[in-house]
């Protein structure tokens, strides 16, 4: 069926399935939603036999009390056939397995009504096929395998990502409507997406049952529905045959070339690929003060289960070096070495890991090597270039040298195809910032604070606050310091320190800056005390320009390129940091200076004849003559 419709005639009765009706040889009759559910799963495999299992999952989607359900809504449906008095037409019972739908089929045409058509379709372009992937249910008696079921759900992302002409969703916005009861259509509308693909997990004993449908967001048709079971030690292979399988499904149905290249057998080792799952989950998570840590023991045990394991070395690297800016931590050093450490093997076992490659970039960003960071992010693009994090890292990489137009495309990108991420809207803010839309980026760091990234409240202040909205913005924070993230939380715990800061930033109290500023300068020094970019970016809020590099040189943090991305924006604290007497040796000490060269030179710099690359070093000794600051 190369054009799923929603009327077709099964045997001799004619059955649509978006007004709930079959006209059989009893009369035409209406059917329950669910009822109706069973006979379109049932139709999708036409000719095949389709387990009660399956059906209980795909239409119920809890095992308690479906069993009954199912039986009675087959019952309705041979009703509504004719299937009376023994007869078996059209559902055929096969004992102690499922049922199979013997009847032809044959499609019919529907005519749309144009003033019924719901709205939210004219937005999908038929033209882009798309897909979210919902994180799949966990339906284990014991409701113990969340971090598998979530596993299988990424994994199925990141094979789809892959696919040429197809926009997948990012995991965030996908993941938005975990345990939450919206329908399909309400979520087709939010991605804006054409198809959606659900599913469930189910673990008894020693085996593990998956079982996945596709559907058209359009008109709420299942182009198929499918199951895949096997034994638990077998737990990678199955998640892999599930993934490759609906791509295939996916390509043949939307006529797509399909994923290129050979498949990766990323680990033998069935235990060592649960601790990877159940670490990643943790890490995705972010905040909370033993998230992170835990996430790591599991990877680390991971690793040590498969000491060959490359993504799970790679999201080792990750873990270790983020932590800082999420849990508070004296040994911040330990973890950056530690990163270190898990990226190189991870990239020596295989150069291609795209996560690898953007830890790699971040720790070249992090050593003031900005035009190594930005090769780094190119080759990890060049690897994984529908994948969410590779776009926003290239993004990022030219952000933090000044090229904003340049970045502008891979965030238009990103903010398409993970809508609900808070974090991408607050960088997307400051793209819009730095192009003059003020409106825009205020509207957009309010949505992403929305959406849940505490750190967007001091964008939106910020911004209220340059408009002259001096006490509304204070209003804004205090209405909403519940909202912030954990650590921002935990460094504003006291209402005294909240007014400290609420005075120093938003009002500009002279006072209140010079306070803020010893103490920003006691943490600088203090060895124990983490580096973060919210540390950092304190500083370009009190206007202290010297500060801010000499933070950003002697004590980076792990965000540092989004922290120097924030030097371009259009304001007077910003142009006073490239305007600073120290900011050609910042800029040739952290890399800028050889990116530019590179890759282009920002707009608000005019480069002088010096800073051609093919000038011997020798000629040259004083970075003040390389270029000129004109805004």
């Amino acid at each position: 069926m190369t054009q799923p419709l929603s009327r077709m005639i099964i045997g001799q009765a004619d059955v649509d399935f978006s007004t709930l009706s079959i006209n059989g040889d009893g009369g035409q009759c209406k059917v329950e939603p669910k009822v109706m559910k069973v006979l379109r799963v049932l139709a999708d495999s036409a000719g095949r036999v389709v387990e009660r299992d399956t059906l209980v999952d795909l239409v119920w989607g809890t095992p308690y009390g479906s069993d009954q359900r199912l039986s009675r809504a087959i019952s309705l449906l041979r009703k509504a056939f004719g299937d009376v008095d023994g007869k078996c037409d059209y559902i055929e019972t096969i004992p102690k397995c499922g049922y199979r739908l013997i009847a032809p089929l044959k499609a019919m045409p529907t005519v749309v009504n144009a003033i019924q058509t719901p709205a939210r379709v004219t937005s999908l372009k038929p033209s882009e096929p798309s897909i979210a992937v919902l994180p799949f249910v966990d339906m284990s008696e014991a409701q113990d395998q969340g971090y598998l079921s979530d596993g299988i759900s990424e994994e199925i992302i990141n094979v789809l990502a892959k696919v040429v002409g197809l926009k997948v969703t990012g995991r965030t916005s996908s993941f938005a409507f975990k345990e939450r009861n919206i329908g399909i259509s309400e979520i087709a509308q939010t991605l804006n997406v054409t198809h959606i693909l659900e599913g469930s997990l189910r673990k008894c004993g020693n085996k593990l049952r998956i079982t996945a449908q596709l559907i058209q967001a359009s008109d709420g048709f299942h182009l198929f529905s499918k199951a895949y079971e096997s034994e638990l030690t077998e737990i990678f292979d199955l998640q892999d045959r599930t993934a490759y399988s609906i791509v295939n499904e996916l390509c043949s149905l939307l006529k797509l070339p399909g994923e290129q290249g050979a498949q990766k057998i990323i680990t033998k080792s069935a235990q060592a690929y649960e601790l990877f799952l159940r670490g990643r989950q943790l890490v995705h998570q972010l905040n909370g003060q033993t998230t992170i840590p835990t996430g790591i023991e599991f990877l680390e045990k991971s690793t040590k289960s498969d000491p060959d394991f490359a993504l799970a070395w790679s999201w080792l690297a990750l873990a270790h070096f983020i932590l800082p800016e999420f849990s508070r931590t004296p040994n911040w050093l330990k973890h950056l070495e530690r990163s270190r450490n898990a990226v190189e093997k991870a990239l020596s076992i295989d150069p291609d890991s795209s996560i690898g490659l953007l830890v790699k970039a971040m720790i070249y960003a992090r050593d003031g090597r900005l035009d190594l960071a930005l090769m780094a992010h190119k080759r990890a693009l060049d690897v994984d270039p529908n994948n969410i994090e590779t776009l926003a890292g290239m993004g990022l990489g030219l952000m933090a040298i000044g090229l904003y137009d340049q970045a502008r495309p891979y965030f238009d990108r990103v903010i398409e195809q993970d809508p609900l991420s808070g974090v991408w809207h607050t960088t997307y803010g400051g793209l819009l910032l730095n192009n003059g839309e003020f409106e825009k980026a205020e509207a957009s760091f309010k949505h992403s604070f929305d959406l849940g990234f505490g750190a967007a409240a001091f964008g939106v202040s910020h911004r209220m606050a340059s408009k002259g909205q001096v006490d509304e913005a204070v209003m804004f924070m205090k209405r909403n310091f519940d909202g912030l993230g954990p650590i921002e939380k935990a460094e504003l715990k006291s209402p005294l320190v909240r007014q400290l800061v609420y005075s120093a930033y938003i009002r500009k109290n002279k006072i209140a800056q010079a306070l803020l500023t010893f103490a920003l300068k006691g943490r600088l020094r203090n060895p124990e005390a983490q580096p973060t970019a919210a540390s950092v970016i304190g500083f370009l809020f009190l206007n202290r320009p010297k500060e801010f590099m000499h933070n950003i040189l002697e004590k980076p943090n792990p965000y540092i390129g989004y922290t120097i991305a924030r030097i371009w924006e259009p304001t007077q604290e910003s142009f006073n940091i490239r305007n600073h007497a120290d900011f050609p040796e910042f800029a040739e000490r952290m890399g800028l200076v050889k990116a530019w060269q590179q890759h282009g030179w920002p707009k608000q710099l005019v480069p002088s004849e010096l800073s051609d690359p093919s000038v011997p070093p020798e000629e040259n000794d004083n970075s003040a003559e390389l270029f000129t600051v004109i805004a």
